[in-house]
């Protein structure tokens, strides 16, 4: 059985130092921008490039690996953490000084791909990392996810679901090379598309409408409905998860991108962080995901804000952030 625990308390920089390794900063560590990893089909018939950026950490190789999933509600953004300003990305780009490399990959957006595009393109990050590990002096047992709100969803549903054939895909190649990650930071990710709406509605406190809530997560113009590609006011996320008896294949496949009903005992460690101000993906979300880990037996960390909104999630998270990845990534040092 895996230790079970909530953590919800600042952390100190004693602890922080006595985690990873100590490593000179004397040498600037190599960057690798905009590496493409795959070509993706898109469904106006064309291909995305599907690009990398790895940022080296400090010190010798071969070095652990934080893949890092961008947000953007399956829409838009990038990976360029460096212009990133959120409190977690700068706290996992200052591990590159404790020997640890960072990378972030790009994927297809809801309008270029229907799920499960999203998580076939970061598993082929993941494994193009693997197949490539000595190009880039890393170590392919040692690699975990992170991402925020929408790549967050990707980064834990990488996590949870190790060794899915549905949720491999083949983009990318490198096939015999597996998907497997040793951990997951997920901050504000959805969990459960099946019930996110009902999790808004029941938090009226968060200053949203109900018809707001509709439009953010039920409506077919909704990026939760077009993630799915239910577009229609026949089908969206609203009359999908209200009628799975009459849409059984699209309810499956909503079902199926949620990252809640992929635990088993065999998942990976994972720190959750929410908001209990966040009023895109209610603290609900987080709370059941760290539930579901509990009862499998699964480590677990639960961390809740209750002033965050969706966003930075303070000095306290970024600490706690830093201090799992350095005791996920050099377990040695436990």
């Amino acid at each position: 059985m895996k230790n079970k625990q909530m953590i919800a308390m600042m952390v100190s920089a004693a602890m922080l130092a006595s985690c990873g390794q100590n490593v000179q900063q004397d040498i600037e560590p190599a960057v690798f921008h905009n590496v493409e990893f795959a070509q993706a089909p898109t469904l106006d018939g064309g291909a995305k490039s599907l690009n990398i950026n790895i940022w080296k950490g400090c010190g010798e190789d071969p070095q652990p690996v934080v893949l890092f999933v961008h947000g953007g509600a399956w829409v838009s953004g990038d990976n360029n953490l460096e212009a990133a300003g959120s409190e977690q990305i700068k706290a996992i780009m200052e591990l590159r000084g404790k020997g640890v490399t960072i990378a972030a990959a790009t994927y297809r957006f809801s309008n270029e791909g229907i799920f499960p595009a999203q998580i076939h393109d970061v598993k082929a990050a993941i494994r193009y990392l693997k197949a490539n590990a000595a190009t880039y002096g890393i170590d392919p047992s040692r690699i975990m996810t992170m991402g925020e709100s929408a790549g967050s969803q990707l980064a834990l549903l990488a996590a949870v679901s190790n060794g899915e054939e549905a949720m491999e895909g083949n983009i990318g190649g490198n096939t015999e090379v597996d998907s497997n990650v040793i951990g997951c930071v997920d901050c504000y990710g959805m969990t459960d598309f099946l019930t996110l709406a009902a999790d808004l509605y029941a938090r009226p406190d968060l200053g949203r409408t109900d018809a707001q809530v509709y439009e953010l997560v039920e409506a077919p113009n909704s990026s939760r409905s077009q993630l799915f590609g239910l577009t229609t006011a026949e089908c969206n996320l609203g009359t999908v998860t209200a009628n799975p008896a009459r849409f059984p294949e699209q309810y499956a496949l909503v079902k199926s991108g949620s990252p809640l009903y992929h635990v088993t005992p065999d998942d990976p460690p994972v720190l959750i962080i929410n908001g209990q101000r966040d009023m895109r993906v209610p603290s609900a979300q987080a709370i059941k995901m760290y539930q579901a880990l509990y009862d499998a037996g699964t480590e677990a960390q639960l961390l809740l804000n209750d002033r965050a909104p969706h966003g930075n999630l303070g000095p306290e998270a970024a600490s706690a952030i830093q201090t799992f990845v350095l005791r996920t990534l050099f377990p040695k040092e436990k």
